[in-house]
């Protein structure tokens, strides 16, 4: 048996709640609207700079660079993403700003041939999945090689013909209601639908149980026409669509499976605790579309599957196995190989002295799902967007602060390589680039529909609500402040955002325009396209005008300006301290619905706290006093710059989560069966749903060591650790 199932079963949880989308029930610190308006309208009018910056995006200057971005494949690791790398540093040259492609060697799998068909007794071939995405005259295109191969990567090659049993979304609790009604997994093919959890969590699912394969569908209840009208006709996911992506087990660690560019020698053994062939399944893998499944899950006999289970095709959902006449065929050809990515790193260097810099970064990646025009293509433009207006203070004889570096991603679909690759050779080590970033601010599917949503460091929910009382809602034209919820989530992993926040403790920002709750419905598909952009997601490109100034100004904020001085940093720690309180007692709510006869001391966690909640209001009065003064306070204002930017460092474990060593953030991570959704407090609350009570203690008390580090540092004294 495989060396994480045995962690899995001590230590982690097997509830599998969650959800992979951006929903009301992931976990989250609710600002409040009111809170939003009241700190966007005390927030600083925006300097000569950032008015300037703020004019320079424009929607058809977005629209060009999406429409060439968009012009030819570009999966990771090919020539068409080498040439959208070298268009994306020439873009950044142009605009004055020095840029270089940083290859990055790592795993990659391509797909060579596949085949699943419906046989009867004899091998008689009775039914068989086209495995295409329809091509489609409205977009010009639909045809390509791509449509053809689809596929998951990381997925092993293989030949299996067995009977299907239907697995609903693939989560724990959804084989342990099958195995409840006298449904056996073991021997068979798992067919599973798309949404609750990311995929690669469905296919560790499935290994666990012991299928010998697996299929994964996107039903229509989900992102089909049981949500609107489909393309080319509307914006969601028609009967031939396929979401390909990545199958790596990403919560138990993200990157390369393999750390084929060692990081300062290291194995993935040793970063992760896992080797490659715990990271990735052992079983072929293939994804559908709902025009295929829908054959499949029609040759079902078994029971009728329990309401949970249906979905919205017209059939009668059944748990399986197959009928007794017939079995499945699966077959799958990939190719693995280790090939560099090209990640694009652009520089504006600060005028602060190197041991005083405090680097802020922007990240989207580039390489894409065959053309991703939302995900990650608009980001890529608005990206760009940026650059041209930072290019046109460069011009004005601006310079910040602090430096500015401007990422562009590969391998992120793949399982977040580049960024990880990039963030763990410049994380470690004497005088590393990231030692010091005060920031990581991510846009990863820029735009895909008209509702901002942010995920991020509650430290940084005051200055984002500043920087959306500046930039106005295309639709209403009021400003975006009045908008958003003040819901900011928590950052879970999915997305280049990983290593930063996760690995390196660096605040970060999520940020994206999306259609409500529901993925869009042509995601990792060949029909992310320009034309859909065109047509459904912004037909006018201005929400990818208006993401990129939120984007530019958090940015500017965050740098500062030579010309103004060093100033406090805009960071509100007492939100984080207030967000603490608030994962606590969704812990505590967690140990309720779990074992509500269970009694476990949070004291040590609410005592410090309390005692980070009181360090944090007074470095606010502090930094009031700081503002005040000025540049005659140049000193003082250096010093508590260095305390309050390196302080999230200080919720980082060393040894890591129980069973997952990469991860060693103590307030959030990505939860084990969600895998994009963030869980907070995650060692505790992962061992409360595991109901092993000494580990969600001794995870008490560790992650209250380290909030009493943050309150220590904030205080600059020693604090007395409660026992």
């Amino acid at each position: 048996m495989p060396r994480f199932l045995i962690v899995v079963a001590l230590t982690l949880p097997v509830s599998g709640r969650g959800h992979c989308t951006l929903d009301g029930k992931a976990s989250h610190h609710d600002l409040g609207t009111e809170a939003v308006q009241a700190m966007s309208k005390s927030a600083a009018q925006p300097s000569w700079q950032e008015s300037l910056f703020l004019s320079i995006p424009s929607n058809s200057s977005a629209r060009a660079s999406l429409e060439y971005i968009t012009s030819k494949p570009h999966v990771a690791g090919t020539v068409g993403d080498l040439h959208m790398a070298e268009y994306v540093r020439d873009s950044f040259r142009r605009e004055g700003i020095t840029a270089e492609l940083d290859p990055q060697k790592v795993l990659l799998t391509y797909p060579i041939r596949s085949a699943l068909q419906l046989v009867d007794s004899t091998g008689r071939v009775v039914s068989a999945a086209k495995l295409a995405e329809d091509v489609l005259q409205e977009d010009n295109t639909s045809d390509t090689w791509w449509r053809n191969h689809t596929f998951n990567a990381f997925s092993p090659s293989g030949d299996v013909t067995a009977p299907v049993v239907y697995a609903n979304f693939g989560l724990p609790e959804d084989f342990a209601a099958l195995k409840a009604a006298g449904v056996d997994v073991r021997g068979t093919i798992a067919l599973m639908r798309y949404g609750k959890c990311f995929r690669g969590l469905k296919a560790m699912n499935a290994q666990k149980a012991g299928a010998l394969a697996a299929a994964i569908y996107s039903d229509p209840e989900q992102d089909g026409y049981a949500q609107g009208s489909v393309y080319p006709y509307g914006p969601w996911r028609p009967e031939s669509s396929v979401q390909r992506g990545s199958i790596q087990f990403i919560s138990l660690c993200a990157g390369d499976p393999t750390r084929a560019y060692a990081p300062h020698g290291k194995s993935v053994e040793e970063l992760c605790g896992y080797s490659r062939e715990e990271l990735i399944p052992q079983i072929p893998v293939l994804p559908i579309s709902y025009g295929d499944a829908a054959i499949f899950l029609d040759s079902l006999g078994g029971k009728e599957a329990p309401a949970s289970f249906k979905g919205a095709l017209n059939i009668t959902y059944r748990t399986g196995p197959t009928q007794m006449q017939y079995k499945v065929r699966m077959q799958v050809d990939n190719h693995f190989q280790s090939s560099p990515v090209w990640n694009v790193v652009g520089k504006i260097p600060g005028t602060l002295p190197a041991d005083l810099d405090q680097p802020v970064l922007l990240g989207n990646h580039r390489d894409a799902w065959v053309y991703g025009a939302a995900d990650p293509n608009s980001g890529t433009a608005q990206l760009l967007e940026v650059a041209k207006g930072l290019g046109e203070l460069l011009r004005r004889g601006w310079r910040p602060l602090r430096s500015i570096y401007l990422c562009s991603w590969s391998g992120e679909e793949y399982g977040l390589l580049g960024s990880t690759a990039w963030g763990e050779v410049n994380g470690d080590g004497p005088g590393a680039l990231l030692k010091r970033a005060l920031a990581y601010l991510n846009v990863d599917v820029g735009v895909s529909g008209a509702h901002f949503r942010a995920a991020g460091t509650p430290s940084l929910a005051q200055l984002l609500s500043g920087v959306l009382g500046q930039v106005h809602h295309p639709a209403s034209q009021k400003p975006l402040s009045e908008h958003w919820s003040g819901r900011l989530y928590s950052l879970g992993s999915g997305s280049d955002y990983t290593v930063f926040i996760d690995r390196l403790g660096i605040p970060s920002l999520d940020m994206s325009f999306t259609p409500g709750e529901a993925h869009y419905g042509v995601y990792h598909s060949v029909y992310d396209s320009f034309n859909w952009m065109a047509t459904e997601g912004d037909p006018n490109f201005t929400y990818h005008v208006a993401m990129s100034q939120v984007w530019g100004l958090t940015a500017l904020r965050l740098a500062g300006s030579d010309d103004r001085g060093n100033l406090p940093l805009p960071l509100n720690l007492s939100i984080q301290a207030q967000a603490i309180s608030s994962y606590i007692a969704e812990a505590k709510q967690t140990l309720n619905h779990t074992a509500p006869e269970r009694v476990l001391r949070f004291e040590p966690l609410e005592q410090a706290t309390a005692a980070f909640l009181q360090a944090a209001d007074k470095s606010s009065e502090e930094a009031d006093r700081l503002r005040k003064l000025g540049p005659p306070a140049f000193d003082e204002i250096v010093a508590f710059n260095n305390k309050i930017g390196l302080l999230e460092r200080s919720f980082l474990m060393e040894s890591g989560l129980p069973g997952r060593k990469w991860f060693r953030h103590c307030l959030q991570a990505p939860g084990l069966y969600t895998g994009y959704a963030a869980k907070t407090l995650p060692g505790i609350t992962e061992a409360i749903s595991a109901k092993d009570w000494q580990l969600a203690q001794a995870q008490i008390q560790a992650c209250a060591e380290r909030i009493w580090s943050a309150a220590s540092a904030l205080s600059d004294v020693g604090l007395v650790i409660a026992v």
